[in-house]
């Protein structure tokens, strides 16, 4: 008499369990190279475009100074009357500023589609700053930092972060975080914008947008009607998992590189100047023939 091999199914289930999270895991990580690529090409222009920066605050600086024009256009969108304008140091989110603080700006130079960093800090000092976040701050540090080598000084590349997936966390529990970056999203917007320095803080916001890398227009926005643009978008998680998005024009996600330093472990936020909404700004074209 021949017996039956029992076929042993709980065994099969939980191996073709173990099968689709592996293949989630390995679809979530080609998804984030193929969205570090991405970041990496535009970075092409960002790399120039940060090395710059210096030199675009000089220029605006001086467009101020010399082309009244810029103002009188403005139909009342900017001062009329304020000090001379200059670069400036110090710990805060001010890039130019005229001398009796009346215009004060940060400055971007961009092309179309490209993002800029707007903000990088620890999460811990965005917890400091909106202590009611508290109960995020595991995933958050989760989310962003890779686990130290025992020197404390560079990330263990043996190691990953955790990813904000339903692979790791359940449906009700990412949507209680999105829930809670909601509810704190002005807080939110406001230390990304304007920093913890309530001293001195921009009150506008100035793109300097390039195209066949000449200067094609300047771009002003007022931080206050940014925010509230923003304050209408939603938080939703990308499809990489790696990406906290507000909209199509802000972002959040862990900064990376720097060869692998501590440093690559703060967050930044990103915005894509271009994305922004035209009807809230002011937009000063630059003649091809003009040099400003």
């Amino acid at each position: 008499m021949t017996t039956m091999t029992e076929i042993p199914y709980n065994q099969l289930y939980q191996e073709l369990q173990d099968q689709k999270q592996a293949n989630a895991l390995l679809t979530a990580k080609v998804s984030e190279l193929e969205e570090i690529i991405k970041s990496l090409k535009l970075s092409n222009t960002n790399s120039s475009t940060a090395k710059n920066g210096y030199t675009e605050e000089e220029s605006v600086c001086n467009d101020l100074n010399t082309n009244f024009a810029i103002r009188e256009n403005s139909n009342g969108f900017l001062p009329m009357v304020f000090d001379k304008c200059s670069r400036i140091k110090g710990n805060h989110k001010v890039d130019i500023a005229s001398t009796d603080r009346l215009f004060t700006a940060q400055v971007k130079k961009y092309k179309e589609g490209q993002f800029q960093q707007l903000d990088r800090h620890w999460v811990d000092d965005l917890i400091a700053y909106i202590p009611s976040m508290v109960t995020i701050q595991p995933m958050m540090k989760a989310w962003c930092e890779i686990p130290l080598l025992p020197d404390g000084k560079n990330v263990d590349k043996e190691k990953d972060r955790v990813l904000l997936s339903n692979i790791v966390y359940s449906d009700d529990i990412l949507n209680q975080f999105l829930a809670t970056l909601e509810t704190h999203k002005m807080q939110i917007l406001e230390y990304a914008f304007y920093g913890a320095n309530q001293v001195l803080k921009p009150n506008y916001l100035i793109g300097a947008e390039y195209k066949n890398e000449k200067r094609h227009k300047l771009i002003f926005y007022k931080v206050d009607d940014i925010i509230a643009y923003l304050h209408q978008q939603s938080f939703s998680i990308s499809k990489t998992k790696s990406v906290i998005q507000l909209g199509k024009s802000l972002s959040m996600q862990r900064k990376g590189g720097d060869g692998g330093k501590k440093g690559s472990n703060q967050m930044q936020f990103k915005i894509i100047v271009s994305s922004l909404p035209t009807d809230i700004a002011y937009t000063f074209e630059i003649p091809p023939t003009e040099t400003l």
